[in-house]
């Protein structure tokens, strides 16, 4: 057995152990064989049974009840126990790899509650695809559900031609006719090295589509994106993350190829308390799949994500979180809901917030210490773009384009 140091087992507990206040699962009603007993939900015994019950409930309704899914999930769910047990103080070696370890954990926290990522239909949540506990009961509250389903309808996927994806990411409407999403998703479909104005590139056929449900509308007011009305200054590298940078993009849309549902315009919050933790939020977006050199080289854990999950990928989501504490400054919030690998320009938005826009997720890191982040806005609102666009910076553009600034309370 392989013996875990101090330092790998704190990083476990950080990452993977129960949230404060509600991060672990509380059973709330049937649908995942409700007449077998249950254990508490706090407990490793509670947390493997919700796993296990929404495994096979997940892929029995939304996979085709593949028995080789069955199979791999049973066998990842080996390496989650030991995890567990290692959070727990209860061993400190295993059998299992680190490697083995994280992702049995990874599948965990995406299927006990504690970090789902809910499939939407129709401009809804599918609460079955996730497991039934806390975030289910926060989500379909009478109090903020019509509003989360209305900002549903004003994230689409930025769909383009390109040799290797079909669409470059994810963005969100601010008013009528204008989006927003990263600079780096931006660098897939415009050409910014014309001796003047970036130019969207006529090749790459970039279009916004509030569709893409897995299950569900397929297209949905797609919209061509005409022009870009701002952008940061500075190239996004493709390899690694500075977060000095402003990795955010606005563009103008044109009309709806078809007509299709009213749809909500997003207004920024400036409060200083939308970005603290442990703030509860919610990322929308589409998430992307990730590289093999992103998930690592642990064939049978790394199956099961992959098998799980990638019919799925490029399919609108929700997932709920928290803000987390961060070091990198008053721009920059870190965030702990499940982005599966993508999800580059999707809104991050408060709970109790709806619909005003905290901030807009620009990437993450997977392996030892998992986090995402992404820009405050409000401190990002007079940070100097590309010169000759239409708007120097973001505050520019929300007063010129009649963008919403909601704040301070």
């Amino acid at each position: 057995m392989a013996k875990l140091t101090p330092d790998q087992i704190a990083r476990l507990r950080r990452r993977f152990g129960p949230a404060p206040g509600g991060g672990a699962a509380t059973p709330s009603g049937g649908g995942l064989e409700s007449a077998a007993p249950r254990a508490a939900p706090d407990t490793i015994a509670g947390r493997m049974n919700l796993s296990r019950r929404f495994l096979r409930q997940f892929i029995h309704d939304e996979l085709g009840d593949d028995p080789a899914l069955q199979e791999l999930a049973d066998r990842v769910l080996v390496a989650a126990q030991d995890g567990l047990e290692v959070i727990d103080g209860q061993r400190n070696s295993s059998e299992q790899d680190l490697a083995q370890i994280e992702i049995g954990l990874e599948v965990i926290v995406q299927t006990d509650g504690s970090r789902p990522a809910y499939l939407i239909r129709e401009d809804d949540i599918v609460f079955g695809s996730g497991p039934p506990g806390v975030w289910t009961d926060l989500l379909g509250d009478v109090t903020r559900l019509e509003g989360i389903r209305a900002v549903l309808g004003s994230v689409g996927r930025i769909d383009v031609v390109h040799p290797r994806a079909p669409f470059a990411g994810t963005g969100w409407l601010v008013s009528d006719d204008v989006m927003v999403t990263n600079r780096h998703v931006a660098q897939v479909f415009v050409n910014f090295d014309t001796g003047g104005a970036p130019q969207i590139m006529p090749g790459r056929e970039a279009h916004i589509d509030f569709g893409h449900e897995w299950q569900g509308t397929a297209s949905r007011n797609r919209r061509r994106i005409t022009e870009m009305l701002f952008c940061g200054a500075t190239e996004i590298p493709t390899f690694g993350i500075d977060h000095g940078l402003l990795d955010l993009a606005a563009f103008r849309l044109a009309a709806p190829d078809a007509p299709g549902p009213a749809q909500t315009a997003l207004p920024i919050g400036i409060g200083d308390h939308l970005a603290a933790a442990p703030t509860r939020i919610m990322v929308i977006g589409y998430p992307a799949e990730p590289p093999e050199t992103v998930l690592g080289s642990v064939s049978e854990t790394d199956k099961v994500l992959f098998l799980l999950f990638s019919r799925l990928w490029g399919y609108k989501r929700l997932a709920p979180g928290r803000i987390m504490p961060g070091t990198l400054g008053a721009r920059t919030l870190s965030h702990d809901a499940t982005t599966l690998g993508g999800n580059s320009g999707s809104l991050v938005m408060g709970l109790d917030t709806v619909p005003v826009v905290t901030g807009l997720h620009y990437g993450g890191q997977w392996g030892a210490d998992r986090v995402n982040w992404g820009h405050v806005l409000r401190s990002v609102l007079d940070e100097p773009g590309v010169p000759g666009l239409r708007h120097a910076t973001l505050r520019d553009l929300c007063a010129g384009e009649g963008v919403g600034l909601v704040g301070p309370g």
